[in-house]
């Protein structure tokens, strides 16, 4: 996949949450705006790792040698179970990852067939602040009561964060895809 594909499919998500940033900015107290900016940062950070699960699907090889993944890799990556039905055809399911889960494999994935050092912070602050973050999300997206759906700015702050943090992570991901495209040019 070329950089200006991967940049293309992340377009529209960025922007939403580009322009959820700015609606935020100007009315930081709008409890409908707090929740539009959050889940307008997990559709981005979501619709990143499947982007980037497409990168691990299309990498080419590089100086002659292919990068391979295997078929339960390839499996995760395409989001998808398979199961016989009873007339012998072959029914595809789509299968629901945890995002953490799946972030952590797309990482890895991306590492392994990209030679790369993508350090995610499993364990650490950042990573901490993205499974309450994610809570966050999860409880203004399925809310049990009406406080469910009140955004403190405390929580704005940490998803402000995270959203920073995964920024970082998609810029080291087109870093090292623009290195390892120089290293297959050579």
């Amino acid at each position: 996949m070329k950089i200006g594909e991967i940049k293309k499919a992340l377009e529209p998500l960025l922007d939403d949450a580009f322009e959820s940033e700015n609606m935020l900015i100007k009315n930081k107290d709008s409890q409908f705006i707090r929740r539009i900016y959050i889940r307008s940062v997990f559709a981005y950070i979501e619709g990143s790792i499947w982007v980037l699960k497409q990168v691990c699907l299309k990498a080419k090889s590089v100086k002659g040698k292919n990068r391979k993944i295997n078929i339960p890799e390839f499996a995760i990556l395409t989001e998808q179970t398979y199961d016989l039905q009873n007339n012998g055809n072959i029914k595809v399911k789509t299968k629901i990852i945890n995002l953490l889960d799946s972030i952590q494999f797309t990482f890895k994935t991306i590492n392994k067939l990209f030679k790369g050092e993508i350090d995610y912070g499993i364990g650490g602050s950042s990573w901490n602040k993205l499974i309450k973050a994610k809570n966050i999300r999860n409880r203004i997206t399925h809310p049990k009561t009406e406080s469910d759906m009140i955004v403190s700015d405390e929580e704005i702050v940490i998803c402000e964060e995270v959203c920073g943090w995964f920024n970082a992570l998609v810029n080291s991901c087109f870093n090292l895809f623009l290195e390892s495209g120089k290293q297959a040019d050579k």
